[in-house]
């Protein structure tokens, strides 16, 4: 029996490996077409949008549609390229979807030149696009005009946020995550997402009062008073964030938004710290909740970033989160 796990074990690690090399041989291949489809049972609508764009002297074509639970992305090039430049496309696109869907479709099949690799993908695919989550939308209708212009925006975008972006999708995406760890790995992506807000001059984050101490002079023994100059902490950006875009998301926990905040950083000091003492942390079902509420407030950030229509943008999200409230409000903090 040992021996049979063993050789079981070994087993996965050789396929793991062909996997890999497969991907290493195939991402230098030349290909000028790379078909994805993926399903999301949670959802089913009917959507389409194609646009073209150059880089470096080559035209990409790329088509999005959707029917009913099935996606399927077409990124064509006008010449060969290596099958990684239209492989990181693809990725673009996908997390460019995500925005507007706030979930990820899993992949079902990938073609290159109508070869199929979709074995070969799955060994490299990044954790947060192998889950299917019901979906928290922000539905934008855009021409094809104008989703090509967001694209080309969101790919400049998506480089300037680098890990923040990363490090959102992996907490609200990856599977089998906890909805406290969930919910503490998202609170820790607003300190970075604040400070680079603060630097772009789109914030202003007001630290923690002033205090001081009272500390004895070793020499004379006389009691003296210390000043000590208020931090800007984890709590003071994202109330500013909060503060200045959490309106449309947030309205109906707005008057106490400082007391939310200070229960979900709580929580997020009992997963981190590994406190099991913590006190005054939000419920495992408000866990779950209030993710998908700041999963949704940083897909709202970035449109705003992109330059999308602020009042078209915030009436669009608070009915979807008058409809998400409703369906939840036992959870409501």
């Amino acid at each position: 029996m040992i021996m049979t796990k063993i050789k079981e074990s070994e087993w996965s690690v050789n396929y793991l490996d062909i996997q890999n090399l497969e991907y290493k041989q195939l991402k230098c291949e030349l290909c000028s077409c790379l078909e994805w489809r993926g399903e999301n049972r949670a959802y089913v609508c009917f959507e389409k949008n194609s646009f073209e764009f150059q880089r470096n002297h080559v035209v990409y074509n790329i088509e999005i549609s959707v029917r009913k639970i099935e996606k399927c992305i077409v990124i064509k090039s006008q010449v060969p390229v290596q099958f990684e430049r239209l492989y990181l496309y693809l990725g673009d696109v996908r997390r460019y979807e995500y925005l507007f869907d706030g979930a990820f479709y899993t992949m079902s099949k990938c073609l290159a030149d109508g070869n199929e690799v979709t074995e070969t993908i799955k060994s490299v695919e990044l954790g947060y696009f192998q889950s299917a989550r019901s979906k928290h939308k922000i539905p934008l209708e855009l021409n094809d005009r104008e989703y090509k212009k967001f694209f080309l925006k969101w790919i400049k975008l998506q480089n300037e946020f680098g890990i923040i972006n990363q490090m959102n999708l992996f907490a609200s995406c990856i599977n089998r995550l906890t909805a406290d760890v969930r919910i503490s790995m998202l609170i820790e992506c607003y300190e970075a997402l604040g400070k680079t807000l603060e630097k772009l001059h789109l914030l202003t984050v007001i630290p923690e009062q002033n205090s001081s101490r009272q500390v004895n002079c070793p020499n004379c023994g006389c009691i003296y008073s210390i000043s000590i100059r208020g931090k800007k902490t984890l709590a003071c950006y994202v109330y500013a964030i909060i503060e200045k875009y959490g309106k449309p998301i947030f309205n109906t926990e707005f008057r106490r938004r400082k007391s939310l905040i200070g229960h979900i950083i709580k929580t997020r000091n009992k997963v981190f710290h590994v406190n099991a003492k913590q006190r005054k942390v939000l419920k495992g079902g408000q866990c779950g909740f209030y993710a998908v509420k700041l999963d949704w407030l940083f897909r709202y950030i970035i449109w705003i970033l992109m330059g999308y229509n602020q009042d078209k943008l915030d009436d669009l999200v608070s009915k979807e989160v008058v409809k998400f409230e409703s369906e939840f409000s036992q959870l409501i903090y």
